[in-house]
């Protein structure tokens, strides 16, 4: 079949080969008949396959496939890259000409510039005031001494009367002549004359060329020209530095034909172009006429030549001219067209014999690939494919192996820590326990969430909040035993198999974990002070899946959560009851509003001078036929978690500003309503918009309502919380930092905030008679609220010692129940009462 076909193939390409360059489709049709060849070959093959019950065995063979496939690739290669030559070496003789076209435009080029240099210079001299002058005395003395360029024969000064003197003959006519006529008759500014032998020197029978260039004086009125002769022969010169192969030449022809420049010295002003060139008078006038182009033509001698020409610019109608013969273009063509034709044929031979060593070769290191493959496929990623062979297989095997090991990696492992990923914890696991089950031994699972994370991550940056999670990790780490295992879980959150030989001895280990992980990290120069909640299940039991035991653990961490964290608690069923009381809390909380359940107490806000009431910060109550009265704590938490938070927090921001608004109506004396506003529901986008829209449909003065934020809140992502703060000021709206003192803020965030008011923790007052911290830290606040002239109010102030050492410090305003517990609206307005001042509570 390869004989049969590489004939074939032979025959087309010879019956071809010599109408390539007419017919640029025989190659294609060639190319077409070979393809249809080899399809019926392929054809007869698979029926012989089928017929003798050979052919499904034997193209399943990888040897078999690539054997038969490299050949027939093989060959139709071939056949694609000698018809792609083919079509590119028609395009050969274009290129060539093109060369020469180039050729001849660059030496019109070379003697346009040359002559434009003659121009250039005669123009100077022309200028020059002892030539303007036109005294031939003076010019004499000139025109002899200026250094001129041995292509230049004598210079020429004439008047308008024909008189001319030159430097080699004293005096003569020249009106007569073409430079004459140019300047004096056709007003020509210069002119480039014909090339001419000179009637008055007979020495030398050398053909010239005069440039000359009209004096004008300052009225622009011509007094005579200035002309320079130039010998011919710096244009035989440049005809003759050609270097053109064989028996090309370049030569020069003016407008009528007559041989201005050409190899042989005798043709100049001799010969004309019909004496080289055998073709009629149209066809030469084609040549004389055009700008540029190529001519096909017979010489005198029978040989068939190109002819590219090209127009001199700034000449006299000159034409450069460059004639090769047609035989010696074409050499190189036909010559490039058989070594491209035999390099196809030795290398389609070669590549077939290749093909038979090589399918045997590639096919067994590919069977053993594919394996690797399939075994990885079906989830063994421990496997390894073979590098040591000698070629890119053992190189796509090394890639395998590290794309492998990199996939491994990224599936069960964490990059932050560099743990196991949680992946990773369900795929090592099962391995783990089987071995401790067979040993006796109590299995656990803890999760450990360390408490208030993102505030690291928001003040500090993400980067320093990974190198935490690194350095708790490294903790877990050791902490853990050979037998037992540790990954990330989620987050900040970790998750632990633990194992001992009792139950007590588990809830030893994870008391030990929990302090190891609750104490200080150092990371940059910074301190990181880390309290973290651990949640833990004991397998066994009924408990046979070990999500179930995570899921177990994850409720046990979520109620230390719940219960204010930095602790650890084991599941229990009451655990269950207390999550599932939570969840009937919230359904209770989604119809607290409605049912009117919700209601706003309100408390005085003192003027520490005066006793006046200045503010009321208006507080959240729920009493539920239920539930009884919940707790405020609970009450936010679980509109937080439920995302109630956002519903219930526009009703208390509308109902506050709406009592406000009402007792302003009443006359009462106007106060500044305080509302707290949620870390939630601050966080809003369009948290700014709603405050606006409940002042507006309210119609309240914006400077009458103040929006109390924790200061936990405004440190997370500063430059948002700085821009609604800006927002809300631009209305009119006061804006308080709320727990001021319990976080770990930087106070230079505090000049940029638009804040009002500064209220410090309640858990400060209490102890800042008897702690000097809590005393030192108190004075600090006040003092730094009056270097940057924000407002102090006191919480939780009770008792009258702490009232004079607070007004003893500067202490604005104060709220607490020495004064008033909070209180319905009703007994506000009894305490708004015109001259009413609070007096303490007894």
């Amino acid at each position: 079949m390869l004989t049969i076909t590489l004939i074939l193939y032979g025959n087309v390409l010879h019956k071809n080969l010599g109408v390539c360059i007419k017919n640029k489709y025989i190659n294609f049709l060639a190319f077409l008949y070979l393809y249809n060849i080899l399809s019926n070959e392929k054809r007869k093959f698979d029926e012989f396959c089928r017929i003798n019950n050979k052919g499904g065995n034997a193209m399943k063979s990888i040897r078999t496939q690539i054997l038969i496939y490299l050949v027939i690739g093989t060959i139709v290669l071939a056949g694609v890259v000698f018809f792609l030559s083919e079509l590119k070496l028609n395009e050969l003789p274009d290129h060539i000409k093109a060369q020469y076209s180039e050729i001849v435009n660059a030496r019109s080029d070379e003697v346009s510039k040359e002559l434009k240099s003659f121009v250039e210079q005669i123009t100077i001299i022309s200028k020059s005031p002892i030539v303007r002058s036109m005294d031939l005395e003076k010019i004499k003395e000139y025109l002899p001494h200026l250094l001129l360029d041995q292509k230049y024969r004598n210079m020429t000064i004439a008047y308008p009367d024909g008189s001319a003197w030159s430097t080699v003959i004293d005096e003569f006519n020249i009106s007569e002549q073409e430079q004459y006529r140019k300047i004096f008759i056709e007003n020509k500014e210069y002119t480039i004359s014909q090339p001419f032998r000179s009637p008055y020197i007979h020495e030398s029978d050398e053909p010239i060329v005069i440039v000359a260039h009209s004096v004008v004086n300052d009225n622009d009125e011509v007094m005579g020209l200035v002309n320079v002769v130039v010998k011919i022969d710096f244009l035989n010169q440049v005809v003759k530095e050609m270097s053109l192969k064989g028996t090309g030449y370049g030569w020069i022809v003016n407008r009528e034909g007559l041989v201005v420049a050409h190899p042989d010295p005798k043709a100049s002003l001799e010969k004309n172009i019909k004496d080289y060139i055998s073709s009629d008078s149209k066809t030469l006038d084609e040549i004389l006429d055009a700008e540029s182009g190529t001519l096909e033509y017979i010489d005198k001698s029978g040989e068939r030549m190109l002819a590219f020409f090209s127009r001199i610019k700034g000449s006299p109608d000159w034409t450069f001219i460059v004639s090769v013969s047609e035989n010696e273009i074409y050499k190189e063509i036909n010559g490039v067209k058989n070594t491209i034709l035999g390099s196809i044929i030795i290398a389609l031979i070669l590549l077939v014999l290749f093909g038979v060593y090589y399918s045997s070769s590639l096919s067994r290191p590919i069977l053993e690939l594919k394996e690797v493959f399939e075994k990885a496929a079906n989830g063994n990623l421990s496997v390894k494919a073979n590098e040591q062979v000698s070629n890119e297989l053992g190189a796509a095997a090394k890639s395998f192996n590290i794309m492998l090991e990199r996939i491994k990696h990224l599936t069960y492992k964490d990059v932050t820590t560099g743990l196991y990923n949680y992946n990773g914890f369900l795929l090592e696991i099962p391995h783990k326990i089987n071995n401790l089950i067979s040993k006796g031994d109590v299995i656990s699972i803890a999760i450990i969430s360390i408490d208030d994370f993102k505030r690291i991550n928001s003040i500090y940056g993400y980067d320093v909040g990974d190198e935490v999670l690194h350095e708790f990790s490294k903790r877990l780490y050791n902490f853990v035993n050979t037998k037992e295992l540790v990954a990330r879980f989620l987050g900040d959150e970790f998750v632990l198999l633990l194992y001992g030989d009792d139950i007590l001895t588990i809830e030893k280990k994870v008391r030990s974990l929990w302090r190891l992980c609750s104490g200080v990290i150092k990371i940059r120069n910074n301190e990181f002070i880390l309290n973290t909640s651990i949640g833990a299940s004991i397998m066994g039991g009924n408990v046979t899946s070990i999500e179930e035991t995570i899921n177990q653990a994850t409720i046990a961490k979520l109620v230390v959560k719940k219960m204010g964290g930095h602790n650890y608690k084991f599941y229990n069923y009451e655990l269950d009851e207390f999550v599932k009381e939570e969840q009937e809390m919230e359904k209770a909380l989604y119809h607290a509003i409605e049912n009117q359940e919700l209601k706003l107490v309100y408390q005085p806000i003192i003027d520490v001078n005066t006793n006046e009431i200045v503010e009321v910060e208006a507080l959240l109550r729920w009493t539920s036929p239920v539930y009884g009265s919940v707790s405020p704590l609970v009450l936010i938490q679980i509109a937080e978690q439920s995302g109630f938070i956002y519903e219930i927090g526009e009703w208390v921001l509308r109902e506050a500003c709406n009592q406000n608004k009402q007792w302003q109506e009443e006359g009462y004396p106007p106060v500044v309503v305080s509302v707290n506003v949620s870390a939630l529901q601050f966080d809003q986008p369009n948290f700014v918009e709603m405050v606006n829209k409940i002042l507006e449909d309210i119609d309240m003065d914006p400077s009458y309502l103040e929006l109390e934020i924790t200061e936990t809140n405004a440190m997370d992502r500063v430059d948002e919380k700085l821009e609604k703060m800006e927002s809300l000021k631009s209305m009119g709206v006061r804006i308080s930092i709320d727990d001021f003192g319990t976080g770990y803020s930087s106070l230079a965030y505090f000049t940029r905030f638009p804040i009002d008011t500064l209220k410090i923790d309640r858990s400060f007052i209490n102890d800042m008679l008897n702690d000097e911290n809590a005393k030192t830290i108190v004075t600090t606040i006040i003092n730094l609220a009056k270097t940057i002239k924000i407002k102090i109010i006191a919480e939780g102030v009770e008792t009258v010692e702490q009232l004079e050492y607070l007004k003893q410090k500067g202490c604005d305003k104060i709220q607490g129940y020495y004064f008033s517990r909070p209180v319905a609206p009703d007994l506000i307005r009894e305490m708004l009462k015109e001259d009413s001042k609070l007096t303490p509570e007894s």
